[in-house]
């Protein structure tokens, strides 16, 4: 309990310390907005959602409308635009202000519960667009609905799916992925850049002679792990809060951030003793910062798949494939204990290593 009371205590003086530091809140704030940014300027919505203009006149009222929607799948939107006549619905097709339109005849719904076949006028651009098939389509059943008949035969129509793509920004969408991209993004900022920060500056202060007497060492590597998770957490809550990200596998998800930030804040904390002082750090982070992030950069457009499987060996490819797969569905890896075992292999080695050269530096 005291060893717990004592990393506790540490992480703690480090928050403190850290939200006072304007490149640490920098660290944290820059994914957040880039994540934001990307959230707002794509829709992945518009994949899977058909929106469709209905131009539609009719001199009263009726039901054929709400049939055809009750026709149509569940992804496809009407936006409903009523005219005067028949020449405003032509004229709203030929400008192409809307997809089809639609002229409904005077007494149209009573004239079919009477058996009579009024004539219905349909107006389609000549190059009709997808939503323009559907309402199409959906027309006779629509109307066969109205007139109470029975289909001769129940049609099923199938939509066989698009071969596998190898963009996998075209499988998650784009935003869904630059989400993603901009989670791994702040793990990497906060294991690389923040956390360092903190540390480094023991080392420049002498502090950490002090606190290798007072803990043992890995204490001290606890409570900047903790720190950093503590960091990686706020961000990656508000960024799926505030996008409102889709994650099918939630349990996925959380282990693929944990075991992320986890294994990067090893290999930061590791590298962290590369460097003299907080400003080396500042100018060579960057360049530092470029080859590790890399790989989570490559799960995303199509490449080889060698190098697809290359980058997945590295903590920010493999935590990314991870992400990808949690909001997928089928997963797009489907590999998830190599993946694991992977981010756990880094993890181990760099905090194993970071515990040596503490060690060595002590003596």
């Amino acid at each position: 309990m005291k060893a717990i009371h004592r990393i506790l205590f540490l992480a703690w003086k480090d928050i403190n310390d850290a939200i006072r530091d304007a490149r640490v809140l920098v660290a944290l704030i820059v994914p957040i907005g880039i994540g934001l940014f990307y959230s707002f300027a794509f829709d992945d919505t518009g994949t899977t959602t058909v929106h469709v203009n209905l131009a539609i006149t009719s001199p009263d009222r009726t039901e054929l409308v709400n049939q055809i929607e009750a026709v149509l799948p569940d992804n496809v939107r009407i936006a409903i635009h009523p005219y005067q006549d028949q020449a405003a619905v032509e004229h709203a097709i030929a400008s192409d202000e809307d997809d089809i339109g639609i002229v409904v005849p005077a007494g149209f719904d009573a004239a079919l519960a009477a058996g009579q076949q009024p004539t219905l006028t349909v107006v389609s651009a000549p190059q009709p667009s997808l939503g323009a098939t559907y309402i199409a389509t959906a027309i006779d059943p629509a109307v066969r609905a109205l007139a109470g008949q029975d289909f001769p035969a129940q049609i099923a129509v199938v939509i066989p799916p698009d071969a596998p793509s190898s963009n996998i920004t075209d499988t998650v969408g784009l935003r869904t992925w630059s989400i993603l991209l901009a989670i791994v993004m702040s793990c990497c900022l906060v294991a690389i850049l923040a956390i360092p920060i903190v540390l480094v500056e023991e080392v420049e202060k002498k502090t950490i002679d002090a606190l290798i007497l007072a803990m043992r060492y890995w204490e001290i590597v606890a409570a900047k792990t903790l720190l950093g998770l503590s960091y990686t957490t706020i961000m990656t809550v508000l960024l799926v809060a505030i996008t409102r990200l889709d994650v099918l596998r939630w349990g996925l998800f959380a282990l693929a951030v944990l075991l992320t930030s986890i294994a990067l804040l090893g290999l930061g904390l590791l590298l962290a003793g590369l460097f003299r002082s907080a400003n080396q750090l500042n100018t060579w982070s960057g360049l530092t910062l470029t080859p590790i992030l890399a790989p989570a950069l490559i799960i995303g457009p199509p490449v080889p798949d060698l190098v697809l499987t290359i980058a997945r060996l590295f903590p920010t490819g493999a935590g990314m494939a991870l992400m990808v797969d949690s909001v997928s569905d089928p997963a797009v890896f489907d590999e998830t204990p190599r993946l694991v075992l992977t981010l756990i292999v880094w993890a181990l080695v760099a905090f194993a290593l970071l515990i040596v050269r503490l060690r060595r530096s002590q003596a």
